[in-house]
């Protein structure tokens, strides 16, 4: 029986935040791009299928459930009990503000979700408070989509979305999360263009959309927040600023999908 704790590298009392983590970094080394087959060894491919397989039955909770209890079965499940509390000991150092981002991170890897946000939120208003500090860059950076992923949750969209121009601009100095940006990328446009804007007016939803066009490294997401600003404009009545926003999008990504269409609305009128 294959040992999925094991091939994802994490002990069998991770959280499920942990595993994705963990998927995550080993995703990334198995990538073709980064891992090019060495001679005589098993295809990237291959391994990323067993990494897969792992993955789907660790992070959901029935299927682990039971994957658990026949490893028991099995006899293969070790006794995993500790006497010591790391997290109650990092508590105690409340006034150590490196022992506090290792509880942010220790609190997020273990679904401590609530715990992690408060933690975090009396660091980040500290200049010495920055995650990056304490950790390396990689684990750094997923911690905060981490925290970027409770706050949307939580619909404080605005801390959301400077979370992730941080991580954007952080990627641009020296990448690190490697394909898995596309994703971090996704949840960037779904909180740009369905979230954000039924929580701030027009005003400040327009200069959201300009930062974010200037934050993204895509430019066929540069035109699909271009588009939404001329949108927005058009229904205003502002028509100059509508023309100079959907030419901007048109000449990003002239084949988003509607761009045409309002294009031709637009400068037919």
């Amino acid at each position: 029986m294959k040992d999925y704790y094991a091939i994802l590298g994490v002990k069998r009392e991770a959280g499920t935040r942990e595993i994705k983590s963990a998927f995550r970094r080993k995703a990334k080394d198995l990538h073709p791009d980064l891992a090019p087959e060495p001679a005589g060894e098993k295809k990237p491919g291959d391994a990323m299928l067993l990494l897969l397989e792992a993955y789907r039955v660790l992070a959901d909770p029935e299927r682990r459930h039971s994957y658990d209890d026949e490893m028991k079965r099995r006899g293969r499940t070790p006794d995993t009990r500790s006497t010591f509390d790391y997290r109650a000991w990092l508590k105690e150092r409340q006034d150590d503000i490196e022992y506090q981002a290792k509880l942010v991170f220790y609190d997020l890897l273990h679904d401590l979700d609530d715990e992690a946000l408060e933690t975090y939120e009396k660091l980040r208003s500290r200049e010495d408070g920055r995650l990056e500090r304490f950790f390396e860059r990689a684990e750094a950076v997923d911690a905060e989509f981490c925290i970027a992923e409770l706050y949307e949750r939580n619909e404080a969209y605005g801390t959301a979305f400077a979370i992730y121009l941080r991580l954007m601009k952080m990627e641009r100095e020296k990448p690190v999360f490697g394909y898995f940006f596309e994703v971090v990328l996704g949840y960037f446009k779904r909180l740009v263009l369905e979230k954000f804007a039924a929580d701030i007016d027009e005003d400040e939803y327009l200069a959201v959309l300009d930062e974010a066009a200037d934050a993204v490294p895509l430019d066929s997401l540069k035109a699909a927040f271009m588009k939404r600003k001329a949108e927005l404009l058009w229904k205003r009545g502002d028509r100059f600023g509508a023309e100079h926003a959907i030419s901007e999008a048109v000449r990003r990504n002239a084949r988003t999908p509607g761009l045409a269409t309002l294009r031709n609305r637009i400068f037919s009128t």
